[in-house]
């Protein structure tokens, strides 16, 4: 941070889906910010990017950004980072452990979109079931390998799942918008989505604090997204009209960032 005015508070936390690729802030310690731009993997115009000056030209076509660009003064390159996959990894298979003895937690059970931040969430829980399944059956390594997965199960996958249904349903907007592939499916009848959550939490007050029991994962992902009176609220909601869209920067504009003019 300079010596001047932020544009909003330092704990600052903005990811925007935008049509054409996603940008996030995150405070830091010491007055530090974490800015990163998505683009689809296979969209190559943003190669680019990598360099300093056209990762800065992209990000001030989004006034957002570019008000906290003018705040800020970089201390690093640009990083590439890459390999963001949803996964889930487990022990036991058709009802049989593959090695018992061997007990996984954190990142080496399940991996999600850190946009998201739910690792250290998912870590802290996965290793307060080993420690209860150890606990439960001290010296029977085959019963905590049947435990541990009867908890991943349950506390885990149903957010994994979550998030691999989110991130398809926003590639393939991505891929439709910027690539012209088919748009994707309406969301199911009588169930919400995360999109359709999000997109009401902005407009309504109910819909935020349902928004966030997902976020801060209270609960399980079903409990909000099949709740009927949820349901029918975020519908009517929608129906009135959906909330405003972020200013964005057109196509010109982005390919004049990414070429360097912008």
């Amino acid at each position: 941070m300079r010596d001047t005015a932020p544009p909003g508070p330092l704990t600052t936390r903005v990811v925007m889906g935008l049509d054409e690729f996603v940008a996030g802030i995150w405070g830091g310690d010491n007055g530090t910010m974490q800015i990163a731009v998505a683009p689809l993997a296979t969209d190559r115009r943003f190669t680019p990017a990598r360099r300093p000056e056209v990762f800065t030209g992209v990000l001030r076509t989004v006034p957002l950004f570019a008000a906290w660009l003018d705040a800020l003064d970089p201390i690093t390159d640009v990083h590439v980072m890459g390999g963001l996959h949803n996964t889930l990894r487990r022990l036991v298979v058709d009802g049989a452990p593959v090695a018992p003895g061997l007990h996984a937690v954190g990142d080496a059970v399940c991996t999600t979109n850190p946009t998201f931040a739910r690792g250290l969430s998912m870590a802290a829980r996965g290793a307060a079931d080993l420690t209860d399944a150890v606990i439960a059956h001290p010296d029977d390594p085959h019963a905590q390998s049947l435990a541990v997965d009867r908890a991943v199960t349950e506390h885990l996958a149903p957010w994994y799942a979550d998030q691999a249904a989110n991130d398809a349903a926003w590639v393939a907007m991505l891929r439709h918008v910027v690539e012209g592939a088919p748009a994707p499916p309406s969301p199911p009848a009588g169930r919400l989505v995360f999109g359709q959550l999000r997109a009401a939490a902005q407009l309504d007050a109910v819909a935020f604090r349902a928004l966030w029991r997902v976020m801060g994962m209270v609960g399980t992902p079903a409990d909000v997204y099949d709740d009927p009176d949820l349901v029918a609220r975020v519908r009517a909601v929608l129906g009135a009209g959906p909330p405003p869209r972020p200013p964005q920067p057109t196509r010109a504009e982005l390919e004049a960032a990414l070429a360097g003019g912008g």
